[in-house]
């Protein structure tokens, strides 16, 4: 509705206004009338007296007069205005390269309004019939290139113009204007089907931005940038700010934020919430627990890990993400990357799935060991995910297994698989790339609300993995029936089990100390700053003693996306660089 109304508007403004410049043009070539009863033969003649000899501002007045006579004709025949948008938005880009200069706000617009609707037309089924959208725009001349491999349009299945989406909960929506049609644009990252390693840290279906930005070669002269193709050109919109025209350079629109809401709002990660609390797996096809990046590893960029908690997704740091891609610094040395996993399963079960996937992350990004910046890795986890991030930089020795298993490690009995996983489980080593860690409201000790009627009740409906289920038969079998401690018999292990008070988990992990060399942080929501709780843990439970810093904010247990909260890591990424100094580069 909103683009019919638009679209009804920008039919009347231009059928009846003209830029000034045009107005000139057109007024000095007596052509004024001529444009107004019919703007397509109108520009055909002056084309032809443009190849023969071009004239300052001529560019903008047959981009003009294309657009208009592209509007008349999408009314009756859709497929009629493509080429007429297409000479609209490259002859505007031509008139941005003539030295005048004058017209280059005029240009901009009416490069962007041609382009925008070029594009709605290549998605539009009735346009494209058979045809990819790719086969609509190369029907019509245009090359398609991007400046990054992972935006280029053969692996983007359709586009959205991000102005036709609308962005609702976010505090701040990060566009700026200029040149070019910001777009969201849907690239499959299928793992099982591609043959770079790396993709299997994207998303399947993951949401880019992109700005689109269509740039003709040659001049109107002798009708030269009809004899070469055009290229519809994908920018990055967290890469080069301008492109060049002529002996200047215009900036290009941007649009980081939409991008990021579509792809949320589409996984439907409040689903996953629910699936992953009470299965062993999310149950849905495609969708898979796993370490994953919203864009392609950025070598020389420091890795930030968010990890989320209990009952909860990666949708819990979407305006963390929002906002710390869009600080300028931050965003020149950091890349945020999230850890998605079913929360349901005990903690030393998915910490060992986050130590597995960053080992791979390690192994596959950077085989060689050669980029400093990996080294140099920040986690930052929410709850029960502040758990996790602690035991990547822990060498529990055999203290979580003592804590569990009553049968000295040397004696216990097991298969090779058992074995495997038992030892990534409770003995592990600190990752030696992990080098801070920020815990935001993480119940080092517990919360009283696993041990209450509810947290009793919801414990008992979390399902049991069945490969869990058979390992525990597998280790009575082999072991006898006491072999598991005492306080976790007739429980089923699972997660709210484990961040009971008088868990033998937390308690283990919190007399293992976190590895001298691993700065961490504090973040602790309080009610009213003074009460002691956020509702779910109490301060005594988030508290660590030894912490580099400890900030006490007002708010609840999900207040990890609270401005102050974002606000600290700011501040603790950007002395994070002050520590790391030349290892990932000078800091600016």
């Amino acid at each position: 509705m909103r683009n019919a109304l638009e679209g009804r508007r920008e039919r009347v403004e231009a059928m009846r206004l003209l830029s000034a410049p045009t107005g000139v043009f057109l007024t000095r070539h007596g052509l004024v009338d001529e444009a107004a009863n019919d703007p397509g033969a109108t520009a055909r003649w002056l084309e032809t007296r443009l190849a023969a000899q071009p004239e300052p501002g001529g560019a903008l007045a047959l981009a003009e007069l294309s657009f208009r006579e592209g509007l008349l004709r999408e009314r009756k025949s859709p497929a009629s205005a493509l080429p007429w948008y297409r000479d609209a938005a490259a002859c505007a880009a031509l008139a941005l390269a003539e030295p005048a200069g004058s017209s280059s706000e005029s240009a901009i617009e009416t490069h962007n309004l041609a382009l925008k609707r070029l594009i709605r037309l290549s998605q539009d089924d009735g346009v494209r019939g058979e045809r990819s959208w790719r086969d609509v725009l190369g029907a019509q001349g245009l090359a398609l290139v991007s400046s990054a491999t992972y935006l280029h349009p053969t692996q983007l299945a359709d586009l959205k113009v991000a102005d036709d989406l609308r962005v609702t909960g976010m505090e701040n929506v990060y566009r700026s204007s200029g040149l070019g049609i910001p777009v969201v644009a849907h690239r499959l990252a299928d793992s099982t089907a591609t043959t770079d390693p790396r993709d299997q840290f994207l998303p399947r279906e993951i949401r880019l931005g992109a700005t689109v930005v269509l740039l003709p070669e040659g001049g109107l002269g002798a009708g030269e940038w009809r004899r070469r193709p055009a290229s519809l050109y994908f920018a990055d919109p967290f890469g080069a700010p301008s492109l060049p025209f002529g002996e200047s350079t215009v900036s290009l629109a941007t649009d980081r934020t939409t991008p990021l809401a579509d792809q949320v709002a589409r996984v439907h990660l409040d689903e996953l919430e629910w699936a992953g609390l009470f299965h062993s797996s999310f149950r849905r096809t495609g969708v898979q627990a796993g370490l994953y990046m919203l864009r392609p590893y950025d070598p020389g960029k420091i890795p930030v890990v968010l990890v989320h908690g209990l009952f909860s997704s990666p949708r819990a740091y979407v305006q963390t993400i929002n906002e710390l891609s869009n600080t300028p610094l931050i965003a020149s040395r950091y890349q945020f990357w999230v850890f998605l996993y079913p929360t349901g399963q005990p903690i030393p079960v998915s910490a060992a799935r986050l130590r597995t996937w960053l080992t791979r992350a390690r192994e596959t990004l950077d085989p060689e060991h050669t980029d400093a910046a990996f080294d140099q890795m920040v986690l930052v986890g929410h709850s029960m995910g502040g758990l996790l991030s602690k035991m990547m930089a822990q060498d529990p020795g055999l203290e979580l297994w003592n804590s569990t298993i009553r049968i000295p490690h040397d004696q216990f009995r097991f298969s090779p698989k058992l074995h495997e996983t038992l030892e990534a489980s409770l003995i592990f080593r600190p990752l030696p790339f992990v080098r801070r860690v920020v815990f935001i409201a993480s119940p080092h000790r517990g919360s009283p609300l696993a041990s209450d009627l509810f947290g009793r009740t919801i414990s008992r409906l979390v399902g049991r993995p069945d490969e869990l289920a058979e390992s525990m038969k597998e280790i009575e079998a082999l072991n006898g029936p006491k072999v598991i401690a005492p306080e976790m018999r007739g429980r089923t292990p699972n997660a709210i089990g484990n961040l009971r008070p008088d868990s033998p988990v937390l308690a283990a992990l919190d007399r293992v100390p976190i590895d001298p060399n691993v700065p961490y942080h504090s973040i602790i929501p309080q009610i009213l700053k003074v009460s002691g709780t956020d509702g779910v843990v109490l301060y005594n439970s988030s508290h660590l003693n030894g912490a580099a810093s400890e900030l006490i904010v007002s708010g609840n247990h999900s207040s990890q996306q609270k401005p102050e909260v974002t606000q600290e890591l700011r501040r603790i990424l950007l002395e994070h660089l002050g520590s790391v100094g030349s290892a990932s580069g000078p800091v600016p």
